[in-house]
């Protein structure tokens, strides 16, 4: 599947935190055989204790990973698949946040959510911890494909909260898992088949906290210029206080 140049990113500190401690990035990768391309954001957490290192830490590492995946498939060496290869990497993410934040006094109890969608030829994988969020478009409905790691989402799944309850609760921002407070970690990792007009929709909270699902999907319909969609709900997330870091990254597939 070809994303062409139907693609646009941006993040923004917001009107509250002092930093910025979100990170993200967009890769393709050409191949012989149909390009990969890797989305992510990242959502850092720690305040003085250096949330925007741990972001840019497990991105990194995520670089890394699909780097070495695509040496070998453009060598012709065997590779394990892409399910395994997101699990993997997030597993070192967060072997890789912890051990910094162990070693340096000032910066343990850093961590960060993160979430990555991986496509090459008609799959996509999404990669996920934490309580960033992955959507897909597809025609005029919105999926949610992440579901959050948060003590609120716990709750519902036990049928303890309804989902509106989940929303306006003193604990909603309470996270149960990130990479890199806990020497281990357990991604969750789907797939999916990928269709012509397809479009992934990532996030940090600080855009889904204010910003509705059906709201995203109202402004990925209103253009196909993902860029000016970006621009469009970082400007909404603004407008309605901006409390923590935003971050977008959507991406539509053209064939």
């Amino acid at each position: 599947m070809r994303l062409g140049q139907n693609v646009g990113h941006g993040s923004d500190v917001g009107r509250v935190r002092p930093l910025n401690e979100d990170f993200h990035r967009v890769w393709q990768f050409p191949l012989p055989d149909g390009d990969l391309t890797l989305l992510a954001v990242a959502d850092g957490m720690g305040g003085a204790a250096a949330g925007e290192v741990a972001s840019k830490l497990a991105t990194e590492v995520l670089d890394e990973s699909f780097s070495r995946y695509v040496e070998e498939v453009r060598s012709g060496r065997p590779v394990v698949g892409i399910d395994k290869l997101i699990d993997k990497a997030m597993r070192l993410a967060n072997r890789r946040v912890y051990t910094h934040a162990f070693r340096q006094q000032g910066r343990r109890g850093m961590g960060t959510a993160m979430t990555c969608v991986a496509i090459r030829k008609r799959k996509a994988y999404v990669g996920h911890v934490g309580d960033s969020r992955a959507f897909l478009v597809r025609g005029e409905r919105i999926y949610q494909l992440t579901k959050d790691h948060s003590w609120v989402e716990e709750q519902v799944a036990k049928g303890l909260l309804t989902e509106e309850e989940a929303e306006n609760h003193e604990w909603r921002n309470l996270v149960t898992r990130v990479l890199g407070t806990r020497p281990t970690v357990a991604p969750d990792v789907v797939e999916l088949e990928v269709q012509r007009g397809d479009v992934f929709v990532l996030s940090t909270d600080g855009l889904h906290g204010l910003v509705k699902p059906e709201e995203i999907l109202r402004e990925v319909l209103r253009t196909s210029n993902r860029q000016t969609n970006v621009e469009v709900m970082l400007a909404l997330a603004n407008e309605r206080g901006g409390p923590d870091n935003i971050t977008v990254v959507i991406a539509g597939i053209d064939g």
